[in-house]
């Protein structure tokens, strides 16, 4: 058969790895940065708007209690 040459098999393993690590660390270097960069900023909007949502209804109770009265 001859995809089991002996002479081409070693070519096609060498170059399959290859490939194989070139996509892998491309993939690795540009996307997986831009993954983290994307991660990083949605959890600090997220700490953020909580922190307003915390002061939010700080004000809120404060404007209630003087209603109550």
């Amino acid at each position: 058969m001859p995809q089991f040459d002996f002479y081409s098999f070693s070519g096609q393993i060498f170059w399959t790895l290859a490939g194989f690590y070139f996509f892998y660390f491309f993939g690795l270097h540009f996307y997986l940065t831009k993954f983290s960069e994307m991660f990083k900023m949605r959890q600090k909007l997220t700490i953020t708007y909580i922190k307003e949502n915390k002061t939010a209804s700080v004000a809120i109770n404060t404007f209630n209690s003087f209603l109550l009265v």
